[in-house]
């Protein structure tokens, strides 16, 4: 009974002395420890209920029930392997957040903040490899939108770090991941947030992947998806402006925004803006690659706007641009779906049509020559 007693006492200070219990549990595990061998041992106390519903409650509602609480161990194994070449053996974001997932699943969500900040630590002041396995871990880890390690990215890197041009591309990465991250930061992180996305936006060339997750079409795309389109219009109305008009035929951005009216009519007006441009190299880049993107735009425009978006393009072959005459010319054949959708507007609508077209062209003059001879083909 001594050996043991000691052996008890031991451990609970090794437990203690090592951070792997709070100093709360510490004293109630020394009362538990104190109550159980009053009762269990030939002491001469008699254990009330009241005392056995005590110690059974306590140990299980503070011990027994809970996973791995406020200890370091497992998050420091963690961080020794973020070394490791295969840590992380696919970059699709899936599979990141299924091995964070796994990784994570013995962890107390009250170690988040621990975690969270030795990753970024690594992430700053590390090698090649770990300060990649480190950003995919953050990534990982975001994308799996829990809420409580949510809220750590927020607070730890977020709103801490947005300041931080060493950390941009992670902090676009981990809003791409999971767009409602950019709900309920710092105000002056929103400003933050603003100025990186815009210098992220102009660094851009046309070759960029934009499916990388630090692209700012993927970054936007996000965050309309997590926090909906007023949201968007209320914080990034600007920055979403300035990428439509770098970057137009973002299929990143254009395969997200089918169900946000307000979006699409913001994407409208920059699209006829281009489609229709005097300036012959805005409106022929257009015309040409306009056919990349019929499926999303179909799926998105109304018959109202597919309309306005040809006769758009109809104005700048009137002009003289080019690639919009070889469209217009080819009956737009090349976009066969947003076609489709202008001709059944045009038919069941023809009234409005002529109005709208009008209202692009400055005259109706030429409305049947856009709908009989190059939409419904008909011959004049």
């Amino acid at each position: 009974i001594n050996e043991q007693d000691v052996y008890e006492n031991y451990l609970i200070e090794q437990l203690a002395s090592n951070s792997l219990i709070p100093k709360l549990d510490t004293s109630f595990l020394d009362i538990l420890r104190q109550l159980r061998n009053k009762s269990a041992h030939p002491s001469g106390h008699s254990a009330s209920a009241e005392e056995a519903r005590f110690v059974f409650y306590e140990s299980i509602n503070r011990f027994l029930s809970k996973p791995i609480l406020t200890t370091t161990q497992l998050v420091d194994d963690i961080l020794a392997r973020l070394d490791d070449k295969h840590f992380f053996p696919s970059i699709n974001i899936r599979k990141i957040s299924d091995i964070v997932k796994k990784e994570i699943l013995n962890i107390h969500h009250e170690t988040f903040p621990y975690l969270v900040n030795k990753l970024l630590e690594k992430y700053l002041n590390s090698s090649s490899e770990v300060k990649k396995n480190a950003g995919f871990f953050l990534t990982g880890l975001a994308y799996l939108k829990d809420e409580k390690s949510a809220n750590c990215l927020r607070k730890y890197v977020i709103d801490s770090k947005c300041s931080d041009s060493k950390c941009s591309h992670l902090i676009l990465r981990i809003i791409s991941a999971n767009g409602s991250l950019s709900l309920n930061l710092e105000p002056v992180t929103y400003d933050r947030l603003k100025s990186v996305i815009s210098e992220k936006i102009e660094s851009l060339d046309l070759t960029d992947n934009d499916s990388k997750f630090s692209h700012p079409s993927i970054v936007l795309s996000s965050i309309l998806r997590g926090c909906g389109e007023d949201f968007v219009i209320s914080h990034f109305k600007i920055q979403l402006n300035q990428l439509l008009r770098n970057n137009i035929f973002s299929l990143s951005f254009i395969a997200h925004m089918s169900d946000y009216p307000k979006i699409i009519k913001i994407y409208l007006r920059e699209a006829a803006k281009k489609a229709g441009s005097t300036d012959f190299n805005t409106a022929n880049n257009f015309s040409e690659n306009i056919s990349d993107i019929d499926k999303q735009l179909s799926e998105s425009l109304i018959g109202v706007q597919a309309f306005q978006l040809i006769t758009n393009i109809y104005k700048a072959a009137e002009c003289g641009a080019w690639r919009a005459q070889s469209l217009r010319n080819s009956k737009f054949s090349s976009i066969p779906m947003v076609k489709n959708t202008a001709i059944d507007y045009v038919r069941s609508n023809e009234p409005q049509a002529k109005v709208k077209f009008k209202e692009i062209i400055g005259s109706d003059d030429d409305f049947d020559d856009l709908t009989k001879k190059y939409l419904l083909d008909i011959a004049l």
